[in-house]
């Protein structure tokens, strides 16, 4: 089958959000979004201190508002938002903003929104091109997180393993992070990611190869497990017990399935940090992007390269 590489990339399927929100995800009005985080079998859970949203100004001639972005005590990035610009709301809409959310197009008490931005995710918006947003551009400042936790939903998905359930990771970091902010309380503080893995294969045959058949990517449950393993083992999170410290080695991973080698990279323009690392993604509409840092593995051997140091090495041609 010549020789076969295969690149996953992580890319969340929702903006991050903090614990707080939690109790906004499981209600019945939004069941459609249930439905929707229901996709993903890969998580993570994160902090920094709080981000808030501070000194808006209101342009209603202009229908525009301006604000702020601070995080702990420090004002770090500002943006505006073109009101006109949104979709399925009028250029004059009710609107409400906290230091938590600034949430357009709903009743006088906010509920029902039509849009609903945070710190976190007006920068997940901008990353994909959102035309309704303008600077928000310090996303290494504000999207910079200490990575706590990481798992994987293997016979249910993320969202009933990690917000509608009583996940013992979820409520171990909350009872014993302390909040980075002064005054703040964690579940402000406390952010979880919930991802999806998309697989890139490339499959190189030499002159001497005699089976030409098409590999069409390793088995995504295969992949899940075995991002997991690769993630906790190079990165190290505080509250992960299990190590896996024989990986790559293992029987429900990608060990073993014939791929020269494989990678993981984060499609995200987010930073997360541990005691022992940093992991940095970069998000691109391609997927690759030479910025972002990637855990290689290539038979025993697993390795963490910076930024473009993986390119040649990953997807390097066959020689006769």
């Amino acid at each position: 089958m010549g020789r076969i590489s295969q690149l996953n990339l992580l890319k969340t399927i929702f903006p991050p959000f903090t614990n707080r929100n939690v109790k906004l995800l499981v209600d019945k009005a939004n069941q459609h979004i249930a439905a929707h985080l229901r996709q993903s079998k890969f998580y993570m859970i994160g902090a920094r201190a709080q981000a808030s949203f501070v000194n808006p100004r209101v342009d209603k001639e202009q229908a525009l508002i301006y604000v702020d972005v601070e995080v702990g005590n420090e004002v770090v990035d500002a943006g505006v938002i073109h009101v006109g610009k949104c979709e399925g709301i009028s250029r004059y809409p009710e609107i409400q903003i906290t230091p938590e959310a600034i949430l357009l197009g709903g009743t006088k008490k906010g509920t029902h929104a039509k849009i609903w931005l945070t710190p976190d995710s007006v920068y997940w918006h901008v990353a994909r091109g959102c035309d309704y947003l303008g600077g928000f551009s310090k996303h290494d400042v504000v999207c910079l997180y200490d990575l706590l936790y990481i798992g994987i939903a293997k016979e249910q998905d993320s969202f009933q393993r990690l917000i509608k359930n009583a996940h013992h990771g979820r409520l171990k970091v909350l009872s014993e992070e302390r909040a980075r902010k002064p005054g703040a309380h964690p579940s402000d503080e406390i952010i979880l990611f919930l991802f999806d893995l998309e697989p890139l294969s490339v499959q190189q045959f030499a002159a001497e190869d005699d089976d030409f058949d098409i590999f069409c990517g390793a088995d995504q449950k295969k992949v899940v497990a075995d991002a997991e393993k690769a993630f906790v083992k190079l990165l190290d999170p505080a509250y992960n017990v299990i190590k896996f410290q024989n990986y790559p080695k293992g029987d429900d991973g990608l060990y073993g399935e014939g791929l020269a080698n494989y990678a993981y990279s984060l499609n995200e323009n987010m930073r997360f940090m541990t005691a022992n690392s940093m992991f940095k993604g970069a998000y691109s509409e391609a997927g690759l992007d030479n910025r972002q840092d990637f855990i290689m593995i290539e038979g025993d051997e697993v390795e963490l390269h910076v930024g473009d140091e993986l390119a040649p090495s990953l997807f390097s041609p066959v020689h006769p």
